[in-house]
C-alpha cells in the first residue's frame, strides 16, 4: 500500500475550525475528526452556530476520488435522502440532513480543492462492536439481543423497500444511542467510508466487502448477484455474533483474503452446539432450541443466495420467536384461574424446559395429569401415511392419498408440487430446515421441497434403492436409509445408507448383513446409527456401514438420540430398546404390543412414542406407561413432537392430537 501524502494529512487537519457552507444556506462548524478510512474522513460539526446541534460530517478525501467511488458516494446521499423523506422516516437508520461540498485551499498545489461531504445525525453512545468486544467473548443476554436484532431488522426492511441493498452490514455499522434511558439500534455506513486495500494479507476488506461478514457473491467480478439476501447473510452473522460472543466465519490476522473466501464458499457454517465462546446463557440448557436455530442461521449463511431467506422479514420471523420463547418466563395458571399472558394460555407453545422440573418430574409421569384431545379431526384412511412435525411443534408437514399437504395450527392445507416430482414415490419426508421439506423414496428419489414450491432433485447413481427415513443435522447434512435388491434371490433386498451435503451425494454405502433400514440418527458423538428389520443395526463408521448387530426378533421402525449419547429405538410388536453410547442393548418394559411407530425426545431426556390406535407412551425408568386415553381412533401415530408438558401427533388419518399438563 502506497503511503497516504503528508499534505493531505496536513489538509485533513486544517478542517477542523473552518465553517462549511451547507444547503439552503446551512452552515457547518467543523469540530474534531472522529475517524477516517480509505475513502473519507469524519469530523463532528455544530449546525448554524459554534454551540449548536452537532451532526456528523462525512468527507471524501480528495485523494480517493475516481468515478467509482463518486458515484457510490453521491448514490449514498441519494439513499439517505430518500430513507429520510419518507411519510414515516425509520428511528432505526441514522438519519440524513446535507449533502454539499465545499472549496479549500489546496496544498497540493494548483486551483482550490472541492470536498464533498455528507451531513448525519449524531448518535450518542457506542457501536455493537465495541459492545461485543466488552462481553469477551460472551454472547449477550437474549432480551438484548432480541431488541437490537428487531431493530436491525426494521432498518433493513425499510431500506430493501427502496431496492437498495446495504452490502457492509457489520456490528462496527450498527450504532447503539442513549435516548431516554434506552438503547437504540441504529444502522449506518451505506457504502461512504469503507477500507478498500487489495493487498492481500494487509487488509480486511476486498472490492469494499468486509470479510467474516460478507457472502461469497459480493466477491465474485461485477457482483451480479447482490441483493437482499446479501444482507441476509450479513444479519445472520451479525445474529450468531451477539449468541456466542465469537465471529461466525473469524479468520487470522494477515491472512489471505482468498484463502477466507474459500473457505466461506466450501466450509462448515457456524454452529451454536460447539461455540467457540460461551452462547447466551439463556441457551445453555435448551439444545431444542439452539438446534432450531442452528437450522436457521446455517440456511441464512448459505454459500448459495437462492439457499438463503428471501428476507430480512423472513429470517427475522424465523429467529424472534425462539428468542423470545427462551428469555420469557410464562406466568403459571393458579387454580383460581389468574389470567395469563398469550404465550402461557397456548398449549401450542409446547414449552420445554423450567426450573423446577425435576421437582414436578412424578406428576408429568402421571396419566391422569395429562388431558388429551383430538385437536384436529380425522380426514380419511391414509390422508397421512408419512408426515413431520417442523422442530418448534408448530407446524407439519404431511403426505398421503390427497397428496402434500401442511398444517399450522388450523386445518390442513393442500400444496401444490411441480408435475415433475411424482408424489406416488414418496415414502418419508423429514424438514431440512425451517420451511425446506426432504422428500425420499422409491427410485432413488431424494429432493429438496423450498417454501416457494421449488423443487431441486439430488442425483443418485443407483435408481433401483428406495429410501425409507431420513435425518437433517443442523449443518444441512442429510442422511437417507432404506433398501436396494440383492442379487442372491428375487425380492431379496440389502440395506443402504446415502448421505447429501448442499444437494450432492457426498457417500453410498451398503448394509449387506441387514435386509432393510427404516430409521436413523446421529448420537452426540456425530456417529450416525441406522435400525431395520429384524432388529438389526447399522452404524456408519468412516464412510462404510457397519453392521452392529440385531439386538431382538422384532422390525424396528424409529431411532433417537439421549442426552447421554446413547440412543432409544421402537418398533413392531411394542418392542422398545435403550442403546448405550457403545450400542450395548437393553430391552424395556412396554404397556403395549401394538407397533411402535414413532419416537421422540425432549430436551430433559424423557422418550415419547407412538403406537396402532392413536396410543402414546412415555418412558420413566427404563418403562414404557401408555398415557393417552380412549379418543375414538383407530389410526397409528406417524409422527411425534414432544416437550416437558405438552405432546403433540398425527395420526395416518390426518388426525391431530395434543396432550397437555397444566
Amino acid at each position: 500500500m502506497q503511503p497516504v501524502d503528508p499534505r493531505l494529512h496536513a489538509l485533513r487537519d486544517l478542517l477542523p475550525g473552518r465553517v462549511l457552507e451547507g444547503t439552503r444556506g446551512a452552515r457547518y462548524y467543523v469540530r474534531e475528526r472522529i475517524g477516517e478510512g480509505g475513502q473519507g474522513w469524519v469530523f463532528t460539526a455544530s449546525w448554524d452556530e459554534p454551540d449548536g446541534f452537532v451532526v456528523i460530517l462525512k468527507v471524501l478525501r480528495p485523494d480517493a476520488v475516481t468515478a467509482e467511488s463518486l458515484s457510490r458516494f453521491e448514490r449514498e446521499a441519494q439513499v439517505l435522502r430518500m430513507l429520510g423523506q419518507s411519510g414515516r422516516p425509520n428511528p432505526h437508520i441514522v438519519r440524513f440532513f446535507d449533502h454539499a461540498s465545499t472549496r479549500v485551499p489546496s496544498l497540493l498545489g494548483g486551483e482550490p480543492l472541492e470536498l464533498r461531504y455528507t451531513v448525519l445525525e449524531y448518535v450518542r453512545g457506542s457501536t455493537l462492536e465495541a459492545v461485543l468486544a466488552q462481553a469477551r467473548g460472551a454472547g449477550l443476554a437474549l432480551e438484548r439481543i432480541g431488541r437490537i436484532g428487531r431493530q436491525i431488522a426494521l432498518a433493513l426492511q425499510d431500506v430493501h423497500a427502496q431496492k437498495v441493498v446495504h452490502r457492509d452490514l457489520k456490528p462496527s455499522n450498527v450504532l447503539l444511542a442513549q435516548e431516554g434511558g434506552a438503547e437504540v439500534a441504529k444502522v449506518t455506513d451505506f457504502g461512504l467510508v469503507k477500507v478498500v486495500d487489495l493487498q492481500f494479507g494487509k487488509t480486511t476488506a476486498l472490492a469494499g466487502a468486509t470479510l467474516g461478514y460478507a457472502p461469497p457473491e459480493q466477491f465474485e467480478q461485477g457482483n451480479g448477484r447482490v441483493g437482499p439476501r446479501t444482507d441476509v447473510f450479513s444479519f445472520a452473522a451479525i445474529l450468531y455474533e451477539m449468541l456466542t460472543g465469537q465471529r461466525a466465519f473469524p479468520h487470522g490476522e494477515g491472512e489471505n483474503p482468498l484463502v477466507i473466501v474459500t473457505r466461506l464458499l466450501n466450509g462448515p457454517r457456524p454452529t451454536l452446539k460447539n461455540p467457540r465462546g460461551a452462547v447466551a446463557r439463556e441457551l445453555v440448557d435448551r439444545p431444542d432450541l439452539i438446534e432450531t436455530l442452528d437450522a436457521v442461521l446455517v440456511r441464512a449463511t448459505s454459500a448459495e443466495p437462492i439457499d438463503r431467506h428471501a428476507s430480512i422479514s423472513e429470517l427475522w420471523g424465523e429467529v424472534e420467536p425462539l428468542l423470545r420463547c427462551a428469555a420469557e418466563r410464562r406466568a403459571v395458571v393458579s387454580a383460581a384461574g389468574t389470567p395469563v399472558s398469550r404465550s402461557a394460555a397456548l398449549a401450542e407453545t409446547l414449552e420445554t424446559t423450567r426450573p423446577d422440573a425435576k421437582d414436578r418430574e412424578p406428576r408429568l409421569a402421571d396419566p391422569a395429569a395429562w388431558a388429551w384431545r383430538v385437536r384436529v379431526a380425522p380426514l380419511r384412511a391414509g390422508a397421512a401415511r408419512v408426515a413431520a412435525f417442523d422442530p418448534t411443534g408448530q407446524t407439519a408437514i404431511a403426505l398421503g392419498s390427497g397428496g402434500l399437504m401442511v398444517w399450522a395450527g388450523g386445518a390442513w392445507t393442500g400444496l401444490d408440487v411441480p408435475a415433475d416430482l411424482d408424489l406416488r414415490l414418496v415414502r418419508g419426508l423429514t424438514w431440512l430446515r425451517a420451511g425446506e421439506i426432504v422428500l425420499f423414496g422409491a427410485r432413488g428419489l431424494a429432493a429438496k421441497l423450498s417454501p416457494g414450491g421449488r423443487v431441486e432433485t439430488w442425483e443418485v447413481p443407483d435408481r433401483e434403492g428406495t429410501f425409507l427415513g431420513g435425518h437433517a443435522d443442523a449443518q444441512g447434512t442429510v442422511t437417507l436409509v432404506g433398501e436396494r435388491p440383492a442379487r442372491r434371490g428375487p425380492g431379496a433386498t440389502i440395506g443402504t445408507i446415502a448421505q447429501f451435503a448442499r444437494g450432492r451425494l457426498a457417500l453410498l454405502s451398503d448394509a449387506p448383513a441387514c435386509s432393510r433400514l427404516h430409521g436413523v440418527t446421529l448420537l452426540r458423538s456425530g456417529l450416525a446409527v441406522a435400525c431395520g428389520d429384524h432388529g438389526h443395526l447399522v452404524r456408519l463408521e468412516l464412510g462404510v456401514a457397519e453392521h452392529v448387530g440385531s439386538v431382538c426378533g422384532g422390525h424396528l421402525h424409529a431411532i433417537a438420540p439421549l442426552p447421554d449419547g446413547g440412543a432409544l429405538t421402537v418398533g413392531a410388536g411394542g418392542h422398545a430398546l435403550s442403546l448405550s453410547p457403545r450400542l450395548q442393548a437393553q430391552l424395556e418394559a412396554v404397556q403395549t404390543t401394538r407397533d411402535l411407530l414413532a419416537l421422540s425426545i425432549d430436551t430433559s431426556g424423557v422418550a415419547w412414542a407412538g403406537s396402532a390406535q392413536a396410543r402414546l407412551l412415555r418412558r420413566a425408568a427404563g418403562s414404557w406407561v401408555r398415557m393417552s386415553g380412549e379418543l375414538g381412533l383407530g389410526s397409528s401415530v406417524v409422527a411425534l413432537h414432544v416437550a416437558l408438558r405438552a405432546v403433540r401427533a398425527t395420526c395416518d388419518d390426518g388426525a391431530i392430537i395434543e396432550g397437555i399438563v397444566a
